[in-house]
């Protein structure tokens, strides 16, 4: 066998078995292409990280508090505790030794080759390696992507900076967990981590400041002409009247003069092609969805070819040579076809190969969508008309001012109007006519007096926490760290953003309330236990990890010098915990039960509605105990204490009731291999 395919996913191997070789057969966990070339896949990551805490007991949820923080470098690999996934990758190792040549085919980005090198490394085997940069699903795309395929030796530095990400992650996250955990004598594992938590220091600190905001109430004066333009009295920034200063302002008019109109044109750019953020926020606002769907969704269109890559950073495509042959895919379309009469070329300043990185911005593909339904057909034209919207003309607006004196007082009024619908056209929106332009001051009417009050800020939803993430750097008061931080694109990534979300909720420290994000008393207590310099809350300090994740990638920095960093953030951080970390009391009194271990990995067992799973399952432990897990018997749930019993090795006597429904005990046990609850046999 000569080539071997790597991929992510069973549906990307077919669709290049496909492309490349025409067809294809089915094998064992994998494709045969008609020319011989062989496609085989994983489903994500089929190899994780040893847990340290198995490595060593030492430094696990049983050992002395004294023995943290722990450190290791180049943490060994496994395959995941997975019947399903061990089989593959025994499937792909087979496959890998009878290779001549091995292409990189899984994600185009930093966790995609991340997840090939770990199979690659742990198999311990030695072959070439070529890399497919796969951008667009579509059979151009794909042959684009293996006629371009590089020697797999330029992605050295990407695959050291999967790594490190994994290992830095895993080491600041364990240590700083079980530290503030056993310290603080929480009942309930207090999850720390790189990312997660400055992004939940955020959101207590948005919650803090709308609850203890404090209205002003504060007053203006105001007059309205016949055309019903309102003219307002213009005061310097966050200047307040009170309500007998106003009124001495009133008693004081009564003389206006230099009425003065001013009228002028303002072109208005198409909204930038959208990277992942951006549409999630979008998605948001739009239709209250959550980053998490938008995510599922675009993937989802992807994986179908007809859109581009999802998981991107960027908001630019890095030229406009292949546009026309896609514009001709989709000619039968009415405004594509405007765009291709009119010799419509996209907006320049979207076109911007220096802006471009990983990938390009998400536009649709030459496939032509056809019978999408439901969140597909929804999030489809969303991204279509703002790919669209690129080509057409500025939209022009007409901003009108009109002021006039009164003795030492001036009033304005402020008008914009669309007079020339540009891109706008594809929004259904019209043209408008001021009144503005017409007034005059002869027509403005009595003045008044209005009252308002300031406002607080509003609770974050998922769209405006996402912006904050990216645009982390206005947290900042130092330059040279607003800098680093939008180098790097603010906290988290484009790919990671909306699961960072999902494990604050899952972990009780937020909750979604009406598309608003609240943190919760256990989130709040977790964030004051703590200083507010803390390291672990400063978004400094994730946007300096990705920095030199950055320059690892690039091959500026090399990995002793990435450790020893890790290892003096280990060191600062457990001297932050120890000296400022205190008893929790919310915590203990939300999880009074006793706090079960997986037997298995060593991981906290979380509760969720369902059941109590291990908090290792994206890791691939499956460690479960299913609430209803004795309901056919009669006992509608398990108890948070019995499972504890359960995982910890103990028989548990039970009340059951047979078919005839004659309640019994009976002892039960739980079977960590079958991960089932069962009789007893002692």
């Amino acid at each position: 066998m000569s080539e071997l395919f790597v991929c992510e996913k069973p549906s990307v191997a077919r669709d290049l078995a496909t492309a490349l070789s025409g067809g294809y057969k089915e094998g064992e966990g994998h494709y045969i292409g008609n020319d011989g070339k062989i496609y085989t896949f994983a489903f994500g990551h089929l190899v994780s990280c040893v847990s340290p805490v198995i490595i060593n007991e030492d430094w696990g949820w049983k050992g002395n508090v004294n023995s943290l923080p722990f450190f290791m470098k180049d943490i060994p690999l496994m395959v995941l505790d997975n019947p399903g996934v061990k089989k593959q990758y025994k499937t792909v190792t087979s496959l890998m030794k009878e290779s001549n040549l091995i292409y990189i085919a899984t994600d185009a980005a930093r966790e995609g080759e991340h997840i090939f090198r770990k199979i690659y490394k742990l198999s311990g085997i030695k072959k070439p390696l070529k890399r497919l940069w796969i951008q667009d699903m579509t059979k151009e795309g794909l042959i684009k992507a293996f006629n371009n395929a590089k020697d797999g030796s330029l992605y050295e530095g990407l695959a050291a900076a999967g790594k490190l990400r994994e290992e830095s992650d895993l080491l600041v996250g364990l240590n700083s967990t079980m530290l503030v955990t056993k310290l603080s004598k929480s009942g309930k594992v207090l999850s720390l981590g790189r990312v997660q938590t400055p992004t939940l220091a955020m959101i207590v600190s948005r919650d803090k400041t709308i609850e203890n905001f404090s209205k002003v109430v504060h007053y203006s004066i105001v007059a309205t002409d016949n055309n019903g333009a309102k003219y307002e009295l213009v005061l310097d920034k966050d200047t307040h009247l009170t309500r007998s200063a106003a009124e001495g302002i009133l008693r004081s008019l009564g003389n206006r003069t230099a009425f003065d109109i001013n009228t002028k044109k303002k072109k208005e750019k198409p909204g930038k092609l959208f990277d992942l953020t951006e549409l999630q926020k979008f998605m948001n606002e739009k239709h209250k969805w959550s980053a998490a769907h938008t995510l599922k969704t675009t993937q989802a269109l992807y994986e179908k070819k007809y859109v581009t890559y999802p998981r991107t950073s960027s908001q630019y495509i890095a030229n406009d040579s292949e546009l026309p042959a896609l514009l001709e895919k989709h000619a039968s379309n009415k405004w594509i076809s405007k765009i291709i009469n009119n010799g419509y070329r996209m907006e320049p300043s979207f076109v911007n190969h220096s802006k471009v990185t990983d990938h390009e911005a998400i536009i649709i593909t030459s496939k032509v969508a056809n019978n999408l339904a439901g969140d597909e057909s929804i999030l489809y034209t969303v991204i279509f008309k703002r790919f669209l919207a690129a080509f057409y003309p500025y939209a022009i607006k007409e901003e009108t001012t009109a002021t006039f004196r009164d003795y030492e007082q001036t009033f304005k009024s402020k008008e914009t109007v669309l007079v020339e619908l540009g891109w706008r056209e594809l929004y259904g929106e019209t043209l408008q006519d001021g009144v503005l332009s017409n007034s005059s001051l002869d027509g403005v009417g009595e003045y008044s007096l209005v009252e308002k009050e300031t406002q607080p800020p509003k609770s974050y939803t998922e769209g405006t926490l996402l912006h904050d993430m990216k645009h982390a750097a206005k947290f900042l008061e130092d330059d040279s760290d607003k800098k680093m931080m939008k180098t790097v694109e603010g906290i988290g990534t484009t790919a990671t953003r909306d699961s960072i979300i999902e494990k604050l909720v899952e972990r009780g420290f937020i909750e979604k309330k009406k598309n608003q994000i609240i943190s919760t008393t256990l989130g709040r207590e977790l964030i004051d236990m703590m200083p507010e310099n803390f390291s672990l809350y400063s978004v400094r300090l994730t946007a300096y990890f990705e920095t030199m994740l950055a320059q690892v990638e690039l091959g500026e920095l090399d990995e002793a010098t990435f450790y020893e960093e890790l290892e003096g953030l280990l060191s600062k951080t457990a001297e932050e915990i120890r000296g400022n970390v205190k008893s929790i009391s919310s915590a203990a009194n939300l999880a009074k039960e006793e706090v079960a271990f997986c037997p298995k990995c060593k991981r906290p067992i979380y509760e969720n509605t369902k059941a109590y799973s291990c908090s290792g399952f994206k890791e691939g432990c499956k460690t479960t105990i299913w609430k209803n897990g004795l309901e056919k018997l009669g006992k509608k749930t398990i108890t948070k204490t019995e499972a504890g019993k359960l995982f910890g090795g103990k028989t548990v006597k039970v009340n059951l009731k047979s078919k005839q429904g004659k309640a019994y005990k009976a002892d039960v046990v739980f079977n960590l291999e079958k991960n089932w609850i069962e009789f007893s046999n002692k």
